[in-house]
């Protein structure tokens, strides 16, 4: 009897250290699975709170995924983590809005000229030679010596040589040089709410005045500038500034007056009895002439 109440006894202890052992091992688990936000799920960004599953400090959920944070947009790239920016090709920065200047770099991408462009860069020729058709390497071509053309030049089919200009300029009359193609002039060559600005070459769309780059539901658009916030404004320090789409006004205060910005202090008017005081002063006063 006493034989069946250990063996009992036995049977029970070995129960309640395996149960104790596997809770120990879910815990572990589990606070593993919180310090690491991609252990044990299929998307990034998920983490364990206690029972509940929900995103990461830094990550939001959107329809459903968890998305990542950036504070601040990133202009040239794509938020892949809490304040972390991914560049596209020819930008970098913490927020992708600098330029790469890959004609500046060490190991130059063309074998001859380079002019730098927004995001990325073209190669050119000197006069006598042609550019082959990786883009970037000049050949030397023995009709191209008596053209003498700005960017080298180019065979067509007949085999007779033309010079060659680039894209973003077109030869000019004298069918050596190459001039500058305005784009502006160009319709619908930038999107909505963003004005052209012509470059040697190319062109940029910035922002027009009062309003800046940001980030709108994940696309990069041009918003309004609240000069009054930024500092920006030209209003007088006795007016109020009021933001408008794309300006502000200024507004003097109760006390003075003015176009907002230049106020003046209102005079008070004088009451009947100041009146009737000065009136009375000015009787009594008697002119004073000079002898001559």
């Amino acid at each position: 009897m006493t034989d069946l109440i250990l063996q009992f006894l036995g049977v029970i202890g070995h129960f309640i250290l395996f149960s104790v052992a596997h809770h120990q091992e879910s815990f572990h688990r589990s606070l593993t699975d919180t310090l690491d936000p991609t252990r044990g799920h299929g998307q990034p960004g998920l983490c364990n709170y206690g029972w509940d599953i929900s995103c990461c400090f830094g990550w939001k959920n959107v329809n459903g995924l968890c998305q990542p944070v950036c504070r601040k947009p990133c202009v040239k790239g794509k938020c892949v983590g809490p304040d972390k920016c991914s560049c596209f090709t020819g930008y970098r920065g913490p927020h992708c809005d600098e330029d790469v200047n890959e004609c500046g770099l060490l190991e130059r991408p063309c074998s001859q000229r380079c002019m730098n462009t927004p995001g990325s860069y073209r190669c050119y020729c000197e006069s006598g030679y042609s550019l082959s058709a990786d883009g970037y390497t000049c050949t030397k071509e023995r009709d191209c010596f008596s053209m003498r053309c700005q960017f080298g030049c180019q065979f067509d089919r007949a085999g007779a040589a033309h010079c060659l200009c680039p894209p973003g300029l077109r030869l000019a009359a004298d069918s050596r040089t190459c001039e500058d193609v305005d784009e502006c002039r160009e319709a619908s060559v930038c999107p909505s709410r963003r004005t052209c600005k012509n470059t040697f070459g190319s062109f940029v769309c910035v922002c027009p005045n009062g309003f800046v780059m940001a980030t709108v539901r994940n696309s990069v658009e041009c918003r309004d500038e609240n000069e009054c916030l930024t500092g920006s404004h030209t209003c007088s320090r006795h007016a109020w500034c009021v933001n408008t789409d794309g300006s502000y006004t200024c507004r003097c205060l109760g006390d003075f007056f003015g176009d907002g910005h230049t106020c003046r202090p209102r005079r008070a008017p004088q009451s009947s009895s100041a009146l009737y005081f000065n009136y009375k002063l000015s009787k009594r006063i008697k002119p004073i002439y000079s002898l001559l």
